[in-house]
């Protein structure tokens, strides 16, 4: 739920910068899309594991996989309902990208199974494009702003993702799942990380010298406090194993937006 509270709360955040009039049902779409997504992954996963050493998620979908279909089913039925209710430029927009996302699934889950296709970074384009998706899509245009935005939280996604796996690595090999760490290494995983922290802090960095705006400041402060909260759950990793907490913490990241949409926009 934090996966999606993320993408619901980051996605407000970024359509307030630019005063896009962009619906709650539009809003709560994304979220239930997110959602559906995430799951439909996770139980495609759970068909694979054949040890209790699988990760708690895992092991939760494996369990409860009829009352999880069943959960989609209503959230697939209250999905079709808000889409009734949108733009039709916003839904062109959505099935397109949702139409991507179930081929890419599909592809690894049952055609290349053995082959590692880029999963984490296509995930990340991914929630990153839904997140600033409502935003393109209600004020039709792409100011340099809301790309620059793009960047950052793919960036963002992108290092959550990898970190994970890096953290996951030997469960992840015992199952037998193909991941960028699996397949690249732990420790090569380390250093794409670090790599994409230091081009986070040149991107920020930049905008000092690209935009001008005072209301930009706000929201960059909000973007180093993610990134530096994903730094802290890379240096802390061993602690953090624990209870799985390194996913709470680092899915929390795209969260923390909703300090500023309270305590500023609010």
């Amino acid at each position: 739920m934090d996966v999606v509270a993320g993408a619901v709360i980051s996605a407000r955040w970024i359509g307030n910068y630019f005063n896009a009039a962009i619906p709650t049902s539009a809003i709560l779409a994304l979220g239930l899309t997110v959602w559906l997504i995430y799951t439909i992954d996770h139980l495609l996963d759970a068909r694979k594991i054949k040890s209790q050493d699988a990760l708690f998620r895992h092991i939760i979908h494996y369990k409860n996989a009829p009352y999880i279909f069943g959960l989609i089913a209503i959230v697939s039925m209250v999905l079709i309902f808000l889409l009734q209710n949108l733009k039709p430029f916003l839904i062109g927009y959505g099935l397109g990208l949702g139409f991507a996302v179930f081929c890419y699934l599909i592809f690894i889950h049952f055609i290349r199974k053995k082959v590692y296709w880029g999963k984490e970074w296509f995930i990340a384009l991914v929630y990153a494009t839904g997140i600033c998706l409502p935003t393109f899509a209600y004020i039709q245009s792409i100011p340099p702003i809301l790309i620059y935005f793009w960047v950052q939280l793919f960036i963002l996604a992108s290092i959550n993702l990898i970190l994970f796996n890096m953290i996951e690595y030997k469960i992840d090999k015992k199952l037998g799942f193909n991941s960028f760490a699996t397949v690249k290494g732990a420790d090569f995983s380390r250093k794409i990380i670090l790599f994409l922290l230091f081009a986070f802090a040149v991107i920020w960095s930049s905008s000092f010298l690209f935009f001008k705006t005072e209301e930009l400041l706000d929201y960059q402060a909000m973007f180093i406090l993610m990134a530096s909260v994903l730094a802290m759950v890379l240096s802390k990793e061993v602690v953090l194993r624990q209870e799985e907490w390194y996913r709470v913490i680092g899915d929390i990241v795209f969260v923390l937006p909703i300090i500023e949409i309270i305590l500023i926009d609010g």
